[in-house]
């Protein structure tokens, strides 16, 4: 009788034992559940957080200087190679610009014209879109919008001036705008360089309208499409 006792004893203690090693199992299990849980939620965050910064830009449409500062924020983004939490560098944006409405409706018509292109498909520097953009940007920045803008509205008065010698075309800038206005290369903009910015500054003022977007297999922004909107 003693011995069943001790032995009734000892199986509850092990009934007891298993009892609470699988409240601590199911305990662990539900925590690492919801860790889980938090993890994935605070990564589809960080991914819509990302999407947003680019996908912003494709809810209506928008003007060409839009455009161009998305497009440096493209070509900024892909100079990076690492992964971080939910966001994988390594995989590239790629913006796509269908201008031959515009090139149709602006464009110089000669071979000089700034876009040479009916498609651009943008993802780096090098890339002559965004190349001579941003050199038409720099000179903003350095003459004033103003100043390039003068230049603009009196190219006629400077090819006639260019027609005489450079020091006559020289002159007339500085009486245009008070000084000799240079580009990137530390040389006189040229008149195919004015007939170049009014291009620009038509794109600026433009307006484009945002196409489909595709997503790489990880849910992030990989292609973002525009065309001009006459």
């Amino acid at each position: 009788m003693e011995n069943a006792s001790k032995a009734l004893i000892m199986a509850g203690g092990i009934l007891i034992a298993l009892l609470v090693i699988g409240a601590l199992v199911l305990m662990f299990n539900q925590l690492s559940y919801y860790q889980r849980t938090e993890t994935d939620s605070e990564k589809t965050q960080q991914l819509a957080d990302f999407n947003k910064e680019y996908l912003k830009y494709t809810y209506d449409d928008i003007k060409g200087y839009e455009l161009i500062s998305l497009v440096n924020k493209v070509i900024d983004y892909n100079i990076k190679e690492e992964v971080g939490n939910s966001v994988d560098y390594t995989k590239k944006i790629t913006v796509v610009i269908n201008m031959k409405e515009f090139k149709s409706k602006y464009g110089v018509k000669n071979i000089t014209s700034l876009f040479t292109k009916d498609t651009y498909t943008i993802n780096n520097s090098n890339t002559i879109f965004s190349a001579d953009l941003n050199n038409f940007r720099s000179m903003e920045n350095t003459y004033t919008l103003s100043a390039m803008n003068k230049l603009s509205a009196n190219y006629d008065t400077l090819k006639q001036a260019k027609a005489e010698n450079q020091n006559s075309y020289e002159t007339k800038i500085k009486e245009i705008v008070g000084k000799v206005v240079k580009n990137n290369s530390g040389n006189t903009i040229s008149l195919t360089e004015i007939e170049q910015y009014r291009e620009y500054s038509e794109f600026k003022r433009s307006t484009f309208k945002p196409g489909n977007v595709e997503y790489h297999n990880n849910g992030q922004v990989k292609q973002l499409s525009f065309e001009f909107k006459n």
